[in-house]
């Protein structure tokens, strides 16, 4: 889920308020970690299946992906990794050292994203270079962190129509794994030391491609999926569209003109996109209200009586076989909380927005319960304030830029990360 505008804003009152409990024994210490923000947590959403962003350190980040050519303690270098019918571009970014480093790899999230998690469909706007920021802070932390095109992606604006027909989310776990067995061999990393970084839709590869897999030291999370994927992509026109079209809308219904300015307006990634859904060629004048959302035919869309039914039946026909498909296949894999049996004994750090728009934070909330109710041991939950999908500063559900990443979660991500290393 993505895109991308930028707030520095430094997020010291998100820290919010940690609670420790348990201690045990066992090949973990028993800590469990949970951070809530200083706002109260109550909200719902599933899905960034539409998002990205960039990342803003603490220290300097390159300004549009990769390494900032002025930083020397960070080196990088280009990888092809075979996924059997194609070949992905990756790169690994490290830190300047003789010692191999721990690895961390990022798997990105719904749509043809390339290496930096930016939609590379043609003409895309949420290009916000999220892994090619989060790459450049892990490196300067003491890790080496691998990213690649998606299975199907050679870069943006470049997108094999195989990505829309033949990909499946099995496939994407394989690809994970072929990923860790292309840099098994870099003297730079310590391949003994590994761990998984999932953003949205690659939150649930992650979470399967972790089970079984050798060498692994933790599981990171991002804007995770915790709730089956048809309730999240429902919650997207409850938590976000609805209330957005009523700063728009005319006694309580929108149409076409009101849907242009909605449009035009200052929503965030997921209202302006799933906005669009509603009227054809919605910038003319000429736009038409989508006759599937318009149930009565009067040429305007109830926000109340009209828009809920039309966009549950919106959602599973696209899960049938259209935008959604991958989500509603038999290869489809479970959210993550399905999964949290399989995850108990792996460490596990889940960070997230509480104004995410793609999923809500009680998705994540889910998932650290899912696991501790599973036993687990490890796992540790964060959540931001004022914080969206990309962990960038988002007012609101409904102004969700997914922009740059802000310097605390990212140095959170380093803290749990060094905190592995040490035990």
């Amino acid at each position: 889920m993505r895109s991308g505008r930028s707030s520095s804003r430094f997020l010291g009152v998100a820290r919010g308020r940690e609670w420790f409990a348990g201690t045990g024994s066992g090949s973990h210490s028993g800590v469990t970690t949970v951070e809530i923000g200083v706002h109260s947590v109550s909200r719902m959403r599933s899905r960034r299946m539409l998002v990205v962003s960039i990342g803003l350190v603490a220290v300097v980040v390159a300004a549009c992906g990769g390494v900032a050519e002025s930083d020397t303690s960070v080196k990088a270098s280009a990888v092809a990794i075979s996924f059997g019918d194609f070949v992905s571009k990756g790169e690994v970014t490290y830190p300047d050292g003789d010692r191999p480093a721990p690895l961390v790899v990022l798997v990105g999230g719904s749509g043809p994203e390339d290496l930096n998690a930016d939609d590379a469909s043609e003409g895309a706007t949420s290009r916000g270079h999220l892994f090619a920021d989060i790459s450049s802070s892990l490196a300067r932390q003491g890790f080496a962190a691998l990213r690649y095109n998606k299975h199907y992606v050679n870069g943006l604006g470049e997108v094999d129509p195989r990505f829309a027909t033949d990909l499946t989310m099995t496939q994407l776990v394989d690809d994970v794994r072929s990923a860790v067995r292309a840099v098994g061999n870099d003297p730079r990393i310590d391949s003994r030391r590994v761990y998984l970084f999932g953003w949205s839709e690659g939150t649930t590869v992650v979470a399967a491609a972790a089970q079984g897999m050798p060498n692994l030291c933790g599981v990171i999370v991002q804007g995770a999926v915790g709730i089956p994927w048809r309730d999240g992509l429902i919650a997207q026109w409850e938590r976000v569209v609805r209330p957005y079209l009523r700063n728009f809308a005319v006694d309580g219904s929108v149409g076409a003109a009101e849907l242009r300015r909605a449009w035009h307006g200052d929503g965030g990634v997921v209202a302006h996109e799933l906005v669009s859904v509603l009227a054809d060629d919605i910038e003319s004048e000429q736009s038409a209200l989508n006759p599937a959302f318009d149930i009565d035919g009067n040429s305007r869309i109830d926000l109340d009586n009209e828009l809920p039914t039309a966009a549950v039946k919106f959602v599973d026909e696209q899960l049938a076989g259209g935008i959604f498909h991958l989500y509603g296949a038999p290869s489809t894999l479970p959210d993550v909380s399905a999964q949290a049996a399989a995850l108990r004994d792996i460490p596990f750090l889940t960070l997230h927005g509480e104004n995410d728009s793609n999923v809500s934070v009680e998705a994540a909330i889910r998932i650290d319960k899912a696991l501790a109710d599973n036993g687990s041991r490890d796992h540790t939950l964060r959540t931001y304030p004022r914080s969206g999908h990309s962990l960038s500063e988002a007012v609101d559900l409904q102004h969700d830029p997914i922009g740059p990443i802000q310097p605390q979660p990212l140095a959170d991500l380093g803290q749990w990360l060094r905190n592995h290393e040490q035990r």
